[in-house]
């Protein structure tokens, strides 16, 4: 018989709404930690407290403090969800301070700092022969010129080793920066050497990110999958190199079989997952990347009936007890349509109609609404102040 939600322990967040519903959904109770908590978060109907922390980019270890500090003042020991890449490392480097006070699932730390880091990642790549594009570690320096100066794989991409504010703002938003051609590529050493972190510099594979598919599983330790699914992006915000705002999930066996075997190659276990690419000339799939942490796919895969951070919690509470999940539902699609207007081509009537008819909105969901009427309210509010500043001021007569 399972306790209620509030004898349950919290599930505690590093994340974004569509992690906290992902385990909303399954009857668990979040704690929301960031340094500055999203107010339309707090709005969630499963957020049930709030963990100031220090900014995990900024201050990893003191935000480390902090969550372990609140963990401590606990009845019992919450469960905690990472996100993004500067807390990931940040537990994963603190686990053993951690152990005492918050249950996590993490992967070997030797492979959390491989996958993490683009340039080690790349050296496992090709230590392990995985199936990646052509890549080249750019570190600064007197050979940086050098090294540009012999690159001939034109278009490529370029990505700094560790995702960061700054590069984000260089690259307007993208994850990546596409070079074209050598005028390109020999203005991009001064960048590199002012923007004080190493780059990989990989081959291009055609096409747009509608050709990205994934791979995504809980694995525990000893190599048994308890819960995975597949699926394809089908925009992201910018278009090319952007952040997903709609995602499909797919039930690929070719992606699923070519992704179990990199995780068990790598000798991997936790969460994960695996990014590759379609070359639409020969339709093989080029790995590009594999995020050891939690991320907004989850919540596609709890409503496809696959909810990872659901089957990781059950594990942490109650170890072994979660039973190996079934397959995702083919065809659930995911939009953040706030995100996902800026990205579509086509009619507005028929950006609604794909509105309307995907399995999750995180922009508006009927059983957590406070969130997008928070959204709501903000944009009639904005938009009211111009109206108001674009009035014509009176002016008494003279």
């Amino acid at each position: 018989m399972s306790l209620p939600i509030s004898m349950k322990p919290l599930a505690c967040v590093v994340g974004d709404l569509s992690l906290v519903r992902a385990l909303g959904r399954d009857g668990i109770a979040v704690a929301l930690a960031a340094s500055e908590p999203d107010s339309r978060m707090r709005r969630s109907r499963y957020c049930r407290a709030v963990v100031r922390t220090p900014s995990w980019v900024g201050d990893p270890e003191a935000a480390l403090a902090a969550l372990i500090a609140w963990g401590s003042e606990q009845q019992d020991a919450p469960v905690l969800f990472y996100q993004g890449d500067h807390d990931l490392l940040a537990v994963s480097r603190g686990r053993s301070r951690l152990a005492p006070h918050l249950r996590c699932v993490l992967p070997p730390a030797e492979l959390v700092e491989a996958l993490a880091d683009k340039l080690r990642f790349a050296a496992l790549a090709e230590r392990e022969r995985l199936p990646a594009p052509f890549t080249l570690t750019l570190r600064r320096g007197s050979a940086l010129g050098a090294e540009l100066a012999r690159w001939d794989r034109f278009p490529c991409v370029v990505k700094p080793c560790m995702r960061s504010p700054r590069f984000a703002q260089l690259a307007q938003n993208q994850k990546a920066m596409r070079i074209r051609g050598r005028s390109e590529m020999d203005a991009l050493a001064a960048v590199i050497e002012s923007h004080g972190t190493d780059f990989v510099i990989q081959e291009a594979i055609d096409g747009g990110e509608e050709l990205m598919e994934s791979y995504h599983a809980y694995i525990r330790p000893g190599g048994e999958v308890i819960g995975d699914f597949t699926g394809r992006k089908i925009r992201t915000a910018p278009r090319l190199y952007g952040f997903s705002t709609h995602v499909e999930i797919t039930d690929d066996d070719e992606v699923r079989r070519l992704g179990r075997s990199i995780l068990e190659r790598i000798g991997f276990s936790g969460v994960a997952k695996v990014d590759f690419k379609r070359d639409p000339r020969t339709k093989r799939l080029y790995l590009l990347e594999i995020n050891p942490r939690f991320n907004l796919w989850h919540h596609a895969g709890a409503a496809a009936g696959v909810s990872i951070p659901a089957l990781v919690y059950r594990d942490c509470v109650e170890p072994g007890s979660a039973r190996p999940a079934g397959r995702a539902r083919a065809g659930v699609r995911w939009v953040n349509a706030h995100e996902d207007w800026r990205a579509f081509e086509g009619s507005a009537v028929r950006w609604l109609a794909e509105m309307l008819t995907a399995d999750v909105n995180e922009s508006f969901m009927l059983h957590d609404p406070l969130p997008g009427l928070h959204d709501l309210l903000g944009i009639l509010h904005r938009r009211l102040i111009k109206l108001l500043e674009a009035r014509p001021r009176f002016r008494p007569a003279r």
